[in-house]
């Protein structure tokens, strides 16, 4: 759905008026079905607090900081601008699924990911601010941040318990971000056609910070030697961002051209996704193993 989007809004041009409006309902909607798989419940800050400090550091710290990197090397003001807002945003849901689907440990994914989101309230506008080149509207932001994480957060509550609402929760992401990445990719053509030269720069630093940052995380698991759930949560955690957030964010904080980072990165995450179980294939976890565990 995120790659059909891409096309029919590069080739359309997006939505005739109103982009940022449908974009910002669309990315609420998407963000409420998501959120209904992270739960509040049970947990236990001492119990959890190793993993989630690595989730915390290779999100923030390795993650973040390898993009505010890509920040400073970034001389235009919007697309400088663009990859602060990507460093600022918490992971992608996503990562429960995708530790799900290669069985690793979702529990404390999840775990990890609420907490993740709780701080992002905080971390996003202050991250923001302090490295910006432009002169952020403060309480823009902060509303927007409200809007986009602690609303759906919220919402998402008491939608959790409804049979119904898990059971179409793939589809209305999935929906939901197909209008999103439409309204986007149409309000970013016409940037990226008067320099295309950007895309060079842009597709480097995006393939860097999702397949070279994961397949770091990859070796260095292995190096180590952490269990096969800890492989998993940490390159999930490490490869993929909020961009939904992010480009909704920058497009409604600094213009069209601060979301061409998170456009472009948004189709490495797509190629890094399908990448992903082929490099663990080979240590899943077999179902006499599974049953016995």
């Amino acid at each position: 759905m995120v790659a059909s989007g891409l096309v029919i809004g590069f080739v359309t041009g997006g939505f005739p008026a109103y982009s940022r409006e449908i974009s910002q309902i669309a990315l609420g909607l998407g963000m409420t079905f998501a959120m209904t798989e992270i739960s509040f419940s049970g947990i236990s800050p001492r119990q959890e607090f190793r993993r989630f400090l690595a989730s915390l550091v290779i999100t923030y710290g390795a993650l973040s900081g390898l993009i505010l990197l890509f920040a400073f090397l970034t001389a235009d003001a919007g697309i400088h601008d663009g990859w602060v807002l990507m460093a600022s945003v918490p992971p992608a849901i996503a990562v429960v699924p995708i530790t799900a689907y290669l069985k690793g440990d979702t529990r404390r994914t999840v775990i990890s990911l609420a907490i993740l989101y709780l701080i992002g309230l905080l971390l996003v506008p202050l991250i923001t601010v302090a490295f910006t080149h432009q002169t952020v509207p403060l309480g823009d932001l902060v509303l927007q941040t409200i809007l986009l994480i602690g609303l759906p957060m919220l919402a998402s509550r008491p939608l959790r318990r409804f049979p119904s609402v898990v059971a179409i929760r793939t589809s209305g992401v999935s929906v939901s971000f197909f209008f999103l990445v439409i309204a986007i990719a149409g309000s970013t053509r016409g940037p990226l056609l008067q320099r295309p030269e950007l895309l060079f720069s842009l597709g480097s630093f995006s393939v860097a910070r999702t397949f070279g940052i994961g397949t770091l995380a990859i070796l260095l698991g292995r190096a180590l030697r952490f269990p096969r759930d800890d492989q998993v949560a940490l390159t999930a955690f490490a490869s993929f961002k909020n961009l939904g957030l992010t480009v909704v964010l920058a497009f409604a904080v600094f213009g069209p051209v601060a979301t061409l980072p998170s456009i472009v990165s948004l189709v490495c995450e797509i190629l890094w996704l399908a990448t992903l179980p082929f490099l663990f294939r080979g240590d899943a976890p077999t179902a006499s193993a599974a049953g016995a565990s």
